[in-house]
């Protein structure tokens, strides 16, 4: 018994070389997807890895941010309740100076401490007892707290102090009187160079970057530090444009606004602080090894493919192109079957569906003796729906107006289609005249009651006309009849003012019964 006929067969000599070209072919195309696998997978796992790295460069950074400014506003607040409780006077004034040095000293990361009176006049600070003439009531973090009630921690941009030249982070906190009145400033100044010489500490290459900045875009610090770092600002760029208005952190690959360098990034809004922090490494840098790796094995792999091709190449490409002539025709006739029965827009039947549905239902009822309607239902004043709101909205009305009528045409063999243009037509198989009657009208109802807008209506809102025709054992042919029956009815409800039903019953050869009062059923708005 051979279990396995078909290898059992000898080839034939034309089949002979097929065979060992499709051999070599499936060789070379497992070569290629296992090797193409192997590298998308490795280009995977080196960007996660990447983006593991620097989020934990992100979050080292927020920490130490976080600790710095809290440690400042600690002292800041200790200093702003001893002044608003003891006040500034003479005797004061000494023992805060004596005070603000101890606190700078124990503090890491502060460089200095200063308290100012509401005239922006220097009170006390860590530095020199020469140093307390001036003013900086022209700061903007002091125009801030002289403006604003607020009581929070305040951390500006960077500024050039006065007392050492260095660019300096302000975190000020604001002195009240007992009223409640200002009455002073506490700051605190952080160097730029002490976030820098911690980013310097950090490992990413040579073209990475790392940066603090405010919420608002302006730099606090950041590696490499660019000529202009004061007056840098990254609010236009992807991370506070497009990632920081969907999610506090997460991870991205963004091109820099400053220097143009492709990098993948992590990025973290501080908790309870209005400071963003994010890191990131070069692109060409996380891949110059990948590519490496790339470039021998598709070395490789070329070479191997083309000693393959060379054995059966044309024969290859041959049954590539019969194979993706095949799926084009596959393609084709699947669309093709959808755009014979299905209207586009509407998703209802179209109207070569529903002709094909009619002639066979009506002929159907004509050997079955059995009733058959036909509802054709138009939407009213259309045109100055689409003159009033264009033609796009035109659709999306047309589409609710489709979804409105599958909804409550739900019977198994009942058929709802677009019959054309504002058009629809209900085909309803074994219903008679009532009961086509009543599904117009709760189409009807159902469209009016949704209210869709429609100010050039007098209605106010979309509604629709219907006319509706039904017979009983009807002729072979005389579907062609009940159609123009059930369009004159529609006119008919049209000039009777619209958002109606109307219909009437078709009896023996053609001959009608027209009912030209308004039925029980039909409903007036």
């Amino acid at each position: 018994m051979k279990i396995f006929p078909f290898f059992s067969k000898r080839l034939t000599p034309a089949a002979l070389p097929r065979a060992l070209i499709c051999f070599i072919a499936l060789v070379g195309l497992s070569m290629v997807f296992a090797t193409g696998w192997q590298m998308n997978q490795s280009k995977i796992e080196r960007i996660a890895t990447v983006k593991v790295s620097v989020s934990n460069i992100v979050r080292a950074a927020e920490q130490q941010a976080q600790d710095t400014v809290n440690l400042a506003d600690n002292t800041l607040r200790d200093l702003a309740e001893r002044v608003e409780h003891d006040g500034i006077g003479p005797e004061q004034k000494a023992r805060l100076a004596a005070l603000l040095v101890q606190d700078v000293a124990n503090i890491k990361g502060i460089q200095g401490l200063f308290i100012y009176d509401a005239q922006g006049n220097w009170v006390a600070n860590s530095f020199s007892q020469g140093l307390q003439t001036k003013n900086n009531s022209d700061r903007a973090y002091f125009i801030y707290h002289r403006d604003n009630a607020d009581e929070s921690v305040h951390i500006g941009s960077i500024v050039e102090s006065r007392t050492t030249g260095d660019m300096i982070i302000p975190i000020s906190r604001r002195v009240k009187t007992t009223e409640g009145k200002f009455a002073g400033v506490v700051l605190a100044t952080v160097p730029v160079s002490y976030f820098q010489a911690f980013f310097e500490r950090m490992d990413v290459d040579d073209n990475g970057v790392i940066f603090l900045a405010l919420d608002n875009g302006d730099l606090l610090a950041r590696r490499p530090t660019p000529a202009s770092l004061m007056t840098t600002n990254v609010s236009k760029g992807d991370i506070f444009s497009l990632y920081l208005p969907k999610s506090d952190s997460g991870t991205a690959i963004i091109k820099s606004i400053i220097d143009g360098v492709e990098r993948i990034y992590a990025y973290r809004r501080v908790s309870g602080l209005p400071i963003v922090v994010a890191a990131g490494v070069s692109y060409q840098h996380v891949f110059a090894p990948w590519w490496a790796y790339a470039y021998r094995s598709i070395a490789l792999i070329g070479v191997i493919i083309l000693t393959l091709s060379l054995l059966g190449g044309l024969l290859y490409r041959q049954i590539r192109q019969l194979i993706a002539a095949e799926n084009d025709l596959s393609i084709a006739r699947a669309d093709l079957e959808i755009i014979a029965r299905t209207d586009s827009l509407t998703q209802l039947a179209n109207r070569r569906c529903f002709d094909s549905a009619l002639q066979k239902e009506w002929a159907r009822a004509s050997r079955n003796h059995s009733d058959i309607a036909l509802i054709l239902l138009d939407i009213d004043w259309f045109k100055q729906f689409n003159d009033h709101y264009g033609h796009l909205q035109g659709d999306e009305c047309l589409k609710q107006v489709a979804q409105l009528i599958s909804v409550n045409v739900n019977r198994a063999g009942d058929l709802a289609a677009r019959f054309g243009g504002e058009e629809f037509v209900i085909l309803l198989p074994e219903t008679d005249l009532a009961g086509a009657l009543s599904i117009a009208e709760k189409v009807r109802s159902a469209i009016a009651n949704t209210l869709i807008e429609h100010s050039a209506s007098p209605i106010g809102c979309v509604t629709v006309s219907a006319g509706v025709v039904a017979t009983y054992a009807p002729e072979k042919d005389g579907y062609e009849v009940a159609l123009a029956e059930a369009d004159r009815f529609l006119y008919f409800a049209k000039s009777k003012g619209r958002n109606r039903v109307e219909g009437q019953l078709i009896q023996g050869k053609g001959e009608s019964i027209h009912l030209a009062e308004p039925l029980p059923s039909t409903t007036d708005i």
